[in-house]
C-alpha cells in the first residue's frame, strides 16, 4: 500500500517545530535567569506547551500521510506519545538552563531524548492499530535513531549556546537557530515515516477513536497560538522581573545613601544627624501633651589621639566597634545610642516603667567604669561623662547636648594616670 504526502500539511508541521525550536530557546534563556521556585513553575509550565506542541508536529506530521484507507488512532497509545513529548520537553528544559553542559551532560541528556523522540513518533504508528501491522525498513530505521540522538544533542549544543546571547544579535541567531533545529526535528520525523510499510488491504483498529480532520491544520494553528501565548506572558513576566528588579536597585542605593547619611561607617551606630533628628522627634508633644522626660548622656574617651598614635587607627576602629556592640546590649526598648565623632558618644535614655532615667543614667555610667572586653583582651580606658535632663537642663536638641557635654566627672581615674595607663595596656597587648 503506497503513502503519498500532503505538501501543505508538510510544511504546517515544519511551522510548528520551528516555533518549538524558538520558544525552547527562548523558554530556557528565562528559566536560567530565575530563582529556584519561579524556575519551577515556567520549567513546568513551559514543558507543557513545548510537549504540547512538539506532540502536535508529530500528529500534523502523521497527517501528511494519504492512504487509499480512513485513518484513526487509538487514544490511549495517543495519549502516551503526548506524555513522552511533555517529558523530552522537561529534560530538555532542565539541560538548557543550567549553568554548566558539558560533554557528558549533553550526551546523557541526547540518549534519552532521542529515544523519547523515536518513542513518540512511533507510538503515532502503532497507534493506528493496523491489521496486518507496519513494517520497517532497518537501516531506515536506524537512520532515524540515530538522526534523534544527533538532533537531540544539537538542540542541547544550540539552545544553550544561543542562551548566552544578548543584544541585537539575540533575536536574529535564535530565529536562525530556531530554523535549523525546527528543519532536523522535521527530518527526524519524516525519515521515521519512510521507514514504515504498510501492507496492502491494511485497515485500522474498529475501536480507535482519535481521528478527523482537526488533527492537520487546525491542530497546527492551536499549537503555533498557544507557544505565542506563552512566549509573550514569559516577555511580560521577564519585563515585570526586570522591573522589580530596578526597583530593588533602587532601594538598595537609597538605603546605602541613607546609611552613609545617618550612620557611623566603623561602629554602624546612628551618628549625630540621626540622633538629633530622634532627639527633635522626643520633644514633640502628642494630642497637645508635654513629652515626657528623658535624658542624654555624653561620653568621652580620654586621650583619643594618643591611643591611635600608639595603636593605629584600624585597631582603634575595631576595639571602638567592639565598645559599641557591648553598650548597645545593655540598653532598653527606645533608648539610643549615637557616635558623635571620633571620640564621643551620646545615648537618649527614655522613661520606662522598670527603670527611671536616674537608673538608666547610672546604668550607663557603671558600664563605661567597667573594663573593655575585645579580642579576649580586657583594657581599661578612661572616660569623661557628661549628663543632661528635659526639660531641667534645656528645651532645645543643641540645648540638652550642649550641658550633656559639659563633663561633670571623669571614669577610670585622673585623666593623667588613666590615659597612660591605656596606652601602656593597649601597647602591650
Amino acid at each position: 500500500m503506497n503513502a503519498t504526502y500532503d505538501p501543505a500539511l508538510l510544511l504546517a508541521s515544519c511551522c510548528v517545530a520551528t516555533c518549538v525550536a524558538f520558544a525552547l530557546l527562548s523558554l530556557g534563556a528565562r528559566i536560567a535567569a530565575l530563582d529556584s521556585e519561579r524556575a519551577g513553575f515556567w520549567l513546568f509550565g513551559g514543558a507543557l506547551t513545548l510537549g504540547t506542541g512538539l506532540w502536535a508536529t508529530h500528529i500534523v506530521g502523521l497527517s501528511t500521510l494519504r492512504l487509499p484507507i480512513a485513518v484513526s488512532y487509538d487514544l490511549g497509545l495517543t495519549a502516551l506519545s503526548w506524555c513522552v513529548a511533555f517529558g523530552v520537553s522537561v529534560l530538555a528544559l532542565y539541560l538548557i538552563s543550567r549553568d554548566r553542559l558539558g560533554p557528558l551532560e549533553l550526551l546523557g541528556g541526547a540518549l534519552p531524548m532521542g529515544a523519547g523522540l523515536c518513542l513518540m513518533q512511533f507510538s503515532g504508528l502503532w497507534a493506528m492499530r493496523l491489521k496486518p501491522g507496519v513494517t520497517y525498513d532497518p537501516q531506515l530505521l536506524a537512520a532515524s535513531a540515530a538522526l534523534a540522538v544527533l538532533a537531540s544533542a544539537a538542540l542541547l549544543f544550540i539552545c544553550f549556546s544561543a542562551r548566552r546571547l544578548s543584544g541585537a544579535r539575540a533575536m536574529p541567531a535564535r530565529i536562525a537557530a530556531a530554523l535549523a533545529i525546527g528543519a532536523v526535528l522535521c527530518a527526524t520525523h519524516y525519515t521515521g515515516l519512510s521507514a514504515a510499510r504498510f501492507t496492502q488491504g491494511a485497515l485500522c483498529a474498529a475501536g480507535n477513536l482519535v481521528g478527523g480532520s482537526w488533527m492537520g491544520l487546525p491542530l497546527a494553528l492551536i499549537s503555533i497560538g498557544l507557544l505565542g501565548a506563552v512566549l509573550l506572558l514569559s516577555r511580560m513576566d521577564g519585563l515585570a522581573s526586570a522591573e522589580r528588579s530596578r526597583a530593588e536597585r533602587q532601594r538598595a542605593e537609597v538605603e546605602r545613601v541613607r546609611r552613609m547619611a545617618y550612620y557611623d561607617a566603623v561602629t554602624g551606630l546612628p551618628n549625630r544627624s540621626l540622633f538629633n533628628e530622634t532627639l527633635l522627634r522626643q520633644m514633640i508633644g502628642v494630642n497637645g501633651k508635654p513629652p515626657p522626660p528623658f535624658g542624654v548622656v555624653y561620653i568621652e574617651l580620654r586621650g583619643y589621639r594618643a591611643l591611635v598614635e600608639t595603636l593605629g587607627q584600624d585597631r582603634i576602629n575595631l576595639i571602638v566597634k567592639s565598645l559599641a556592640g557591648q553598650v548597645s546590649q545593655n540598653l532598653h526598648e527606645g533608648d539610643l545610642l549615637a557616635r558623635l565623632s571620633h571620640d564621643g558618644f551620646v545615648c537618649l535614655l527614655r522613661q520606662h516603667e522598670a527603670r527611671s532615667i536616674e537608673t538608666g543614667m547610672a546604668q550607663i555610667s557603671a558600664r563605661f567604669k567597667l573594663p573593655l572586653q575585645h579580642e579576649s583582651q580586657s583594657y581599661r580606658l578612661a572616660w569623661g561623662i557628661g549628663m543632661s535632663r528635659y526639660p531641667e537642663n534645656g528645651t532645645s536638641t543643641q540645648a540638652l547636648v550642649r550641658a550633656a557635654m559639659k563633663l561633670q566627672y571623669e571614669l577610670g581615674g585622673e585623666a593623667q594616670a588613666a590615659r597612660q595607663e591605656t596606652v601602656s595596656a593597649l601597647g602591650a597587648a
